[in-house]
């Protein structure tokens, strides 16, 4: 069975593609405006949304750091579920009868 990322490394995952994509955005733009090829800034670009992707997609072992440990179908059964309670209506001042 493949390990799934967890939640935490759903988050870093997400937090790194982030700042990746700025940085190579200004990064792009900054080469791009210097040598004055649009041609250059996209390439620049391009490749580092594919770095980017290469690092954030897999599911690499350091984003499985904190495991979720769920109960097994069995012993879920021996635990009652939360019973849900309807909120009580309260009369407020413009709800009073005469």
């Amino acid at each position: 069975m493949p390990i799934k990322m967890d939640w935490q490394g759903q988050k870093l995952s997400e937090k790194m593609m982030e700042i990746m994509l700025v940085i190579f955005s200004v990064v792009s733009f900054i080469v791009g405006y210097t040598i004055g090829s649009f041609q250059m800034m996209l390439f620049i670009y391009a490749g580092g949304v594919l770095l980017t992707a290469l690092i954030t997609i897999p599911n690499w072992p350091f984003f499985n750091r904190h495991p979720l440990n769920w109960l097994d179908p069995s012993e879920a059964e021996r635990h009652p579920k939360p019973q849900v309670v309807a909120p009580s209506k309260k009369k407020g001042s413009k709800n009073h009868q005469k």
